[in-house]
């Protein structure tokens, strides 16, 4: 049986206490676990653990835990140092001498509370291998009374250390390795939330400092911070192929790419402002490049993750990767060939380290390097937590485990997990870590780096280095010295050339000869540098797509972006030339449109002009892309009209309508397309145009005509629409899925006059067919809307019954007043079945019991709306973030009279305040949500008083206004006779 630490425990018991349980004031509200469904699986999670056999958690030793590692063939894990040398750790870097500087976490979930996370408990420290054996002998606290650090680097002077939001200059004047003094010299993340805050700080081949999850990049020159705007990507960690591709990841992707720099995507404010706002890949900046690669293989069951059973396989092992962080690219020399240029996947939820093997060209995609169930390391160990990975100086491949029980931190615990945690004791053993070195079974092991003492010759000597840390490492300590290394085309390696061109770059003394001359390397990777450096490079004449995809970052001409455009078909060359058209977009797209090549449509070409038609019009050239629309025709008119309106706001309310001199033709022929894609297409852009004697109301050939008056009332009703129902509805009239169903050609809306009228009087909730799709959603009522009196109900609904392509008469506000003096005594919305007069059944109504109380569960209710629904997994109905989600109950009602009403539920802080209503069909209760202590306790609430009937009817329960957060999650409502 493995052997628990006890001895041990003494020692770490000291820095233990220092911990006071402090929670941070700017950690986020830790979101309800109903929040989650829809996305977890708790259900098929509990009969998995019935079936599976879950293994206890205990602490082992070092030793111990090896004993649990299963490698890959010919691989084998070393041990560098463990507690009390080290604890927690979850970020590292080798200094120039080889040292081991270390990020550590104490303050990582402690417990299931997390509290202590704003407890000074954390440290940076520095290991140092005094022998060469390959393990720590000496562990030096170079900075304490830290709160969760999360990244550094080494700058000239010292380091820079990230203490979100905090970043720090940390000197250390006597060289004791021990921080003498700080100074803050700017600002990187925010606090609170561990998972989602800024880190990184790793040093690209471009000289500059990147980050993950913090749109910053940073460089430290004469003792000043340089802090410059870059794109937000990544969440965990930060890594670089040879050639300084930036590499990421997020906790259930294991490798994002910049296939294009992200500071070149900045030269056109309108490229970036589109490849932040789309998110991860779209523009070549954040691509997913493993995809296809998700699938890893532990050798334990793992079911202490968030979302159960959905990242399960059946026998209790994730499926995919979970819990990622601090991938790490293989430019090493100790492994074999055949493992350089992969990517090292820590994932401490599945215990184990993945490998990717990456595809070449400009757009390469990552596969599984091993076959299924073999992993370059994994653990049956539920505490082995690697969280980082490094290349090192002997070129073996380190790894941070930051040996923990409680991986998820508490904004994303759920009851499912609070019952592992307990059960296995997953809070016990704090203050533990590792860092263990992988080693392939080969070549000796080099002995440790000096060069911080080296000579400028010997720097310049390690840039062609076969290991990438000697590379990378010389690169820096030459800048830093200012040193002058002469002509980087005389090296014979090539990476040697390349990492002296960005040498001379970082030292200011890169020359255009200098570039030129690079520029005419017979290796592409020079060559593209020296294209990203500002080279000339000819289009038309070099044959590498890397190097052709770098020069469009570059000035070009207009002639020479189109001949590109026209003779390569690929997204990143598309996205590269964009970025150098700025203020230049008109003239492309004219000589686009004008050649031959591209009256052919194919679907380049076409997503080529609706871009450049977007960029036009997001700097708001709307009538010169309207005039260009009028002179183009077919495939290139649906482009540019498609452009258009990506620039157009999705709420009807905000739109601008461009001013013409007179109505465009081409709106009569795109209207005689009855295709329902094109009618949609084309209802919006008729919204977003007007002119001189324009109606706002785009009407079909009518069978009857409307009168003046009529017609006067419909354009009354369209900008009545626009600013109360156009947002859900939409201004086409075809609604958004799972939102709001179409007005446009539905019985609905052309029907019975009285029909449509009370259900904008009062509402509608429940199954409904529209135009042959079933729905099952909430709509509330405007009756009590004081924008809308009898008249502006009348003339919205008009326009609803006669916009689109609907034909129907029009309403008067007489008839509006009747109905709702007809109606006046009704709380509810209807129902389908009640427009339509069907009787309800009480064949399934709940019953009262035998001292004539209605308990109403969680279980027996109906929900309809967006979001609401019985989660059988938690027995509450959640979550109630929609305020138009509404749950009903069917109840037997034995006497009239009136009934206490009382609502078990469970709330936050955040929730209090929110408001519900409890309704049925002519009277109704308000009640007020209270704070329970949070979304794990349920209390009863008393609602008010409410009058009932006697026999079978709907009670319906729902948001009252707009909510703060989630109304509450409810377990049941409860009516009590007076």
């Amino acid at each position: 049986m493995p052997a628990r630490i006890t001895a041990l425990a003494l020692i770490l018991a000291t820095h233990a206490l220092a911990q006071s349980g402090t929670i941070p004031a700017d950690r986020p509200r830790a979101r309800p676990a109903s929040a989650l469904t829809g996305w977890a699986d708790w259900e098929k999670g509990e009969e998995l653990l019935k079936r599976i056999h879950v293994p206890p958690a205990p602490v082992l030793s070092a030793e111990d835990e090896a004993k649990t590692f299963k490698l890959a063939p010919g691989y084998r894990a070393e041990l560098v140092a463990c507690e009390p040398m080290v604890q927690c750790p979850i970020f590292f870097e080798f200094d120039p001498d080889g040292r081991i500087w270390v990020v550590e976490y104490q303050g990582y979930m402690r417990d299931v509370q997390g509290s202590g996370e704003g407890d000074s408990i954390c440290r940076i420290v520095v290991l140092e291998d005094e022998n060469g054996d390959g393990k720590a002998d000496k562990s030096t606290v170079f900075l304490d009374k830290l709160v969760m650090p999360r990244s550094f680097a080494f700058v000239k002077g010292g380091i820079l250390l990230q203490e979100p939001p905090k970043l720090w200059f940390c000197e250390d004047t006597d060289g004791d390795l021990r921080c003498d003094k700080r100074t803050e010299v700017g600002t990187m993340g925010v606090g609170g939330n561990p998972q989602h805050t800024a880190n990184g700080l790793r040093r690209g081949i471009d000289n500059w400092l990147h980050c993950a999850d913090w749109p910053h990049r940073y460089q430290w020159k004469d003792g000043k911070l340089i802090d410059q705007p870059t794109l937000h990507r990544g969440q965990f960690g930060v890594s670089f192929d040879e050639t300084g591709r930036f590499i990421s990841c997020y906790e259930n992707s294991a490798m994002h790419m910049d296939l294009l720099p992200a500071e070149a995507l900045l030269r056109h404010p309108n490229v970036a402002k589109l490849a932040q706002r789309d998110g991860r890949g779209s523009f070549g900046v954040n691509v997913n490049v493993a995809k296809d690669a998700a699938e890893c293989f532990p050798i334990r069951v793992t079911p202490a993750v968030t979302l159960g059973a959905l990242e399960l396989r059946d026998d209790g092992r994730l499926r995919t990767y979970t819990i990622v962080s601090g991938t790490c690219f293989y430019d090493g020399d100790q492994f074999p060939p055949e493992m350089h240029g992969n990517v090292f996947v820590p994932d401490s939820a599945g215990h184990l380290v993945g490998t990717l093997k990456l595809s070449g060209g400009i757009s390469p995609q990552a596969q599984r390097f091993f076959p299924p169930e073999q992993e370059l390391i994994a653990s049956t160990d539920e505490r082995f937590r690697p969280v980082n990975a490094r290349v090192g100086p002997d070129g073996t491949l380190y790894l941070a485990d930051m040996y923990h029980g409680i991986i998820e931190h508490v904004i994303f615990i759920v009851p499912w997990l609070t019952k592992q945690i307990e059960e296995r004791k997953l809070y016990e053993g704090n203050d533990h870590g590792r860092i263990w070195r992988i080693v392939h079974d080969g070549p000796p092991l080099r002995k440790r780096p000096a060069l911080s003492k080296a000579s400028t010759a010997e720097l310049v000597e390690a840039l062609g280095h076969a290991n990438g840390w000697q590379r990378n490492t010389a690169q820096p300590l030459l800048v830093e010295r200012q040193e002058d290394i002469g002509d980087p085309n005389r090296f014979a390696a090539p990476l040697q050339r390349l990492h002296a061109l960005w040498t001379l770059e970082g030292t200011g003394r890169l020359t255009k000869p200098t570039l030129q001359k690079a520029a005419q390397d017979a290796d592409p990777r020079v060559r593209a540098a020296a294209a990203r450096l500002g080279a000339e490079i000819s289009l038309q004449t070099e044959p590498d797509a890397s190097v052709r995809l770098q020069a469009l970052l570059t000035p070009q001409s207009t002639a020479a972006i189109a001949n590109h455009l026209t003779q390569h078909e690929d997204d990143l060359s598309r996205i590269a030339a964009m970025t150098g058209v700025h203020g230049r977009e008109m003239e492309l797209l004219d000589l686009l449109l004008k050649q031959a090549d591209w009256q052919q449509e194919n679907a380049h070409f076409r997503e080529t002009l609706r871009l450049l038609t977007q960029f036009i019009g997001m700097d708001d050239q709307h009538e010169a892309v309207v005039s260009r629309i009028e002179q183009t025709s077919n495939w290139q008119r649906m482009a540019l009209v498609d452009g258009f309106l990506a620039t157009q706001p999705n709420d009807p309310r905000q739109i601008k309508p461009v001013k013409l001199a007179a109505k465009p033709k081409f709106l009569d022929e795109l209207a005689a397309n009855r295709d329902i894609t094109a009618r949609e297409r084309m209802q919006r852009l008729r919204m977003c145009l007007t002119w001189p004697g324009a109606d706002s109301v785009v009407t079909a050939t009518r069978k009857q005509p409307l009168s003046a008056a009529a017609h006067q009332q419909i354009e009354r009703g369209a900008a009545v629409y626009q600013t109360v129902c156009g947002l859900c509805h939409q201004p086409t009239g075809y609604g958004i899925p799972n939102v709001a169903p179409p007005l446009a050609e539905s019985e609905w809306a052309t029907g019975e006059p009285e029909r449509i009228i009370r259900i904008a009087l009062h509402g509608l909730y429940g199954e409904i067919e529209v135009n042959g799709q079933k729905w099952n959603l909430a709509m509330p009522g405007q009756g009590e809307n004081p924008m809308l009196d009898d008249s502006k109900l009348a003339d919205v609904l008009s326009y609803v019954r006669n916009a689109w392509g609907n034909e129907a008469s029009v309403i008067d506000a007489a008839h509006v007043a009747a109905v709702r003096a007809h109606t006046k005594t009704r709380k509810m919305p209807w129902t389908a079945d009640t427009l339509l007069q069907v009787d309800v059944k009480g064949g399934k109504a709940i019953q009262a019991d035998a001292d004539g109380v209605l308990l109403l569960p969680a279980s027996a209710a109906k929900t309809y709306g967006q979001k609401l629904a019985y989660r059988a997994a938690l027995n509450v109905l959640a979550p109630w973030r929609i305020d138009t989600d509404v749950a009903e109950w069917l109840i037997q009602v034995p006497t009239a009279g009136d009934y206490e009403v009382r609502v078990t539920l469970a709330a936050d802080e955040a929730s209090a305040g929110d408001a519900y209503v409890i309704e049925a069909e002519s009277t109704s209760v308000k009640g007020v949500v209270q704070a329970t202590g949070g979304y794990e306790s349920f209390k009863e609430q008393p609602a008010g008083t409410i009058k009932l009937k006697a026999g079978v009817q709907s009670l319906l329960m729902r948001p009252d206004g707009a909510l703060k957060q989630e109304l509450a999650d409810v377990r049941a409502v409860r009516l009590v006779r007076k």
